[in-house]
């Protein structure tokens, strides 16, 4: 794990031996939580997990149709507000400026949204310390949809963008590439996401569960082989039926599980039904967080298919510390994806999965069923998988390495 890898500060966390506990307002205004994708996972795993370790967190996020304005959740407290619009967010800044005086938090962090900043300009305002916390690319490369309409904008979102990490004390992200601009990177800290390796646990399941859930997806107890993430184009959806489906046509002993929900799953639906394979190409459709873990209990592999090519962000690399990954590995799944720089730092070639060149279906389809026919390679390198993301990939180590960033912020 090389935490400081692309920036010029090194073991920044060990010059902090002794931790302050703090109150945090932690502003995520364009997500909705709980929720079960991974933008709602992470706000809710931080939040939780900083928790735990004794801080005292206030999370603003979006209120949907239903929710409470105001509500205490695993701990801490969630204020949600209602915007007009995501295109929006930078309205609400007078609504976190009245939450600032009310609550006296000690410093803000902030989930950066091109249309948002809301908090670290109030953090400003009330001359509070903030932090933004950087999941993707803050500016997304040439040709890209947003850098269109950044251009016919004439750099407002830029100039967007380079305020809210000019007004930052820290930026925290999986990968310092994602904030562009080179005269902030001394503020960058990166840290990788991770899995909640309490929840993601096979020895902590409900066995009976297990078993029922087994029960109604795989009567026959076939090898199963596990596809778990939004349905988007850019997570290889296609691919994963298109190489299910050829392993189909020569056997009948494995059975592909995919799990979750998104814009192509009635499409993925139609396909699966055209070819008569609705018995051994399963879809469960949205699954909460705290079951998925029952629906991975029945897998053997776990895939993660991602193709870059249809994704321009994704060739900055910064998915690179993907969801589904470390839970696969938190599951003692051996893991089959690309390989490419960054998430080959995560599931290693032959040490925690098998990685294949991206966009080539016959290795995918050999690392499959190198893993669906030696059980033995599988197991092994599942539970070293289960070893390397408890000890470098948790969510308790997330929040261990925040929390030094966090104090570092308010030092200044």
């Amino acid at each position: 794990m090389a935490i400081c890898a692309r920036v010029p500060i090194f073991c920044w966390w060990k010059e902090f031996e002794t931790i302050t506990i703090v109150k945090v307002l932690y502003v995520a205004l364009k997500e909705s939580i709980p929720g079960a994708h991974g933008g709602a996972i992470h706000v809710w795993e931080v939040a939780r997990q900083l928790t735990r370790r004794g801080h005292e967190l206030c999370v603003v996020a979006q209120q949907r149709e239903g929710q409470e304005p105001r509500e205490t959740l695993d701990g801490f407290e969630v204020r949600r507000f209602k915007a007009r619009s995501n295109f929006l967010l930078f309205q609400l800044e007078p609504k976190i400026r009245d939450l600032i005086a009310q609550i006296h938090p000690a410093i803000v962090m902030e989930r950066y949204y091109n249309f948002s900043g809301a908090g670290v300009r109030a953090a400003q305002h009330a001359k509070l310390p903030s932090l933004l916390e950087v999941n993707a690319p803050m500016m997304d490369p040439p040709g890209s949809r947003k850098h269109r309409a950044d251009q016919l904008m004439l750099g407002w979102m830029t100039r967007m963008a380079r305020a809210q990490a000019q007004a930052a004390q820290r930026i925290v992200t999986p990968l310092a590439v994602t904030v562009p601009f080179i005269e902030l990177r001394h503020k960058v800290r990166e840290i990788p996401w991770g899995a909640n390796v309490e929840l993601f646990d096979r020895s902590r399941l409900d066995r009976n569960a297990v078993e029922t859930l087994r029960a109604r997806v795989n009567p026959r107890h076939k090898r199963v082989v596990a596809f778990l993430g939004s349905f988007r184009r850019w997570h290889g959806v296609r691919e994963f039926v298109q190489v299910a489906q050829d392993i189909l046509r020569e056997r009948d002993d494995v059975l592909f599980l995919m799990i979750g929900a998104g814009e192509r799953l009635d499409e993925t639906r139609e396909t699966v039904a055209r070819a008569g394979l609705k018995e051994h190409i399963v879809l469960t459709g949205a699954v909460k967080y705290d079951e998925v873990p029952n629906y991975l209990a029945l897998a053997d592999v776990g895939v993660a298919p991602f193709n870059t090519a249809v994704h321009p962000p994704l060739q900055a690399g910064f998915y690179w510390s993907p969801l589904k990954v470390h839970e696969y590995m938190a599951m003692e799944l051996p893991v089959v994806t690309i390989d490419v720089p960054g998430l080959d730092r995560i599931a290693r070639n032959e040490k925690e999965g098998l990685l294949y060149p991206e966009n080539n279906l016959p290795a995918l389809r050999a690392a499959i069923l190198r893993l669906v026919d030696d059980m033995e390679l599988a197991k092994k390198l599942g539970k070293a998988g289960r070893a390397r993301v408890v000890e470098h990939f948790s969510w308790q180590k997330h929040a261990e390495l925040l929390e030094q960033v966090l104090q570092e912020s308010r030092a200044g």
